[in-house]
């Protein structure tokens, strides 16, 4: 036996590399880390971190990249460590599993026969050529690759079915590296978005380089009720200062181009209006709920209520989804501070003070559209058919093989026969059985 001081340095790493025990050790490792990437929000600005988990929590979570784990350089060597692992074990299998599959011997020797796993014998009247010819036709009309050999008066047959059976495994390993890839190249060049677009306005989606019109928007609701039934966007692609595609999309039906992908996903109200300050007239634009910025250091909080009604309790409401009452209740800051807040009808202008008055103009829908682009995509759809494959070989294809020697018996030819199979030998013994079924004298063991 080798020693391993005696091996070559190349020789060393491929062995560290297809050691089973360093790939499930990578395993559980990824498998570990890649919780702290659920349990811990990502992306978010590093004061968030200190806020929510304390000043040393904070910086730990900052210096090991805990908030970006899926794109930091550990985890990423990991993830390579781990599919050049699976890529070599992989490889170390396959070039003699390519031999056994490819290659095959017949059995010589009466010897071979009788220490069998599974064995039979029987005898034909007819001659031994004719004989061997009625074995192969049976094992080929049972989806059998058959070879003979003729040697010394005697016949020799080789059959096998489910070869590629023990495959199974070794595209499972390739399919999940490729769906390992596909998750890191989608992971490192695709992006993610979410924008809340009012109808009429136009977004721009800087990774794309292009941008995204809404030119309108409607709901479908379910008979008289507040219930969305579905809700649609139509969209127009803008890029190089032109219209290129348009679509109208609904939740289950988004708008793909270039890659990325627009999938309709929420949608609400938003109130239009101006502010007068110090004689300075501004527009501005407030999303329902939201607390949007209107300059000189003032913000607004909206809430638009299209059939607006206060219930029992004294509380705003709507009584329908259409505008046959619409109110704003909103609510000015000045920093943290509010200045004001009440319930204000469109086009009323609303007086804070002597120099500062809002007036609410109009109201219109936006759509949130969740917009994404994951190249590895396809990678990843790939390894799951293959993946699909090698489970299929696996666990439905069972590798299963016959050998025969036919050479003359007392009135006719004498046939023994000898079966292997690493699963499913039940169903090997029966087809043994059912081979020699017609001859007058058999034995199956």
């Amino acid at each position: 036996m080798t020693r391993e001081k005696d091996l070559s340095f190349g020789r060393r790493i491929w062995r560290f590399l297809i050691s089973m025990q360093l790939a499930l050790f990578l395993l559980l490792i990824v498998a570990a880390v890649s919780v702290f990437g659920t349990i811990i929000p990502q992306g978010e600005d590093p004061t968030f971190y200190q806020q929510a988990y304390g000043s040393l929590r904070g910086d730990l979570i900052s210096l090991f990249d805990l908030n970006d784990v899926f794109h930091s350089w550990w985890f990423l060597g990991l993830a390579l460590l781990l599919a050049a692992s699976v890529l070599a074990c992989t490889i170390d299998r396959l070039v003699p599993l390519w031999r056994q599959v490819t290659r095959f011997q017949f059995r010589y020797e009466t010897s071979s026969y009788d220490g069998a796993p599974i064995k039979g014998e029987a005898y034909s009247q007819d001659e031994v050529k004719e004989t061997a010819a009625q074995l192969a036709k049976r094992c080929r009309g049972r989806h059998y690759r058959v070879f003979l050999e003729e040697r010394d008066g005697q016949v020799f047959l080789y059959a096998d079915r489910g070869r590629f059976g023990p495959f199974g495994s070794l595209i499972t390993h390739l399919s999940l590296l490729i769906i390992l890839a596909g998750a890191i190249y989608g992971g490192l060049t695709g992006f993610k978005d979410y924008a809340n677009i009012p109808e009429g306005e136009t977004f721009t989606v800087r990774p794309a380089g292009f941008s995204i019109k809404v030119s309108d928007f409607r709901v479908d609701y379910y008979g008289d009720s507040q219930m969305p039934k579905q809700y649609y966007s139509d969209l127009t692609v803008i890029a190089g200062g032109r219209e290129v595609l348009r679509k109208v999309i609904a939740v289950n039906d988004p708008l793909t181009y270039r890659g990325v992908t627009f999938y309709q996903s929420s949608y609400g109200w938003v109130v239009d209006g101006t502010i007068n300050s110090q004689g300075k007239e501004s527009k501005f634009t407030s999303l329902d709920r939201d607390v949007t910025s209107i300059g000189g250091g003032l913000s607004l909080k909206s809430f638009f209520y299209p059939d607006f009604v206060i219930d029992p309790s004294g509380h705003p409401g709507t009584r329908s989804h259409l505008p046959k009452n619409p109110r704003v209740v909103y609510a000015l800051f000045q920093g943290s501070k509010i200045l004001t807040y009440d319930v204000a009808k469109l086009g009323e202008p609303v007086k804070v003070n002597n120099n500062l008055s809002v007036i609410f103009t109009g109201y219109r829908e936006y759509t949130g559209l969740q917009i994404a682009k994951d190249p590895g995509i396809p990678l990843i759809y790939s390894g799951s058919v293959l993946l699909l494959l090698g489970l299929f070989l696996s666990f439905y294809v069972f590798p299963r093989r016959i050998w025969a020697m036919v050479g003359p018996g007392q009135k006719g030819a004498r046939v023994l026969l000898a079966a292997a199979a690493p699963r499913a030998q039940a169903r090997l013994e029966e087809e043994i059985r059912e081979l020699v079924e017609t001859w007058p004298s058999k034995a199956v063991k």
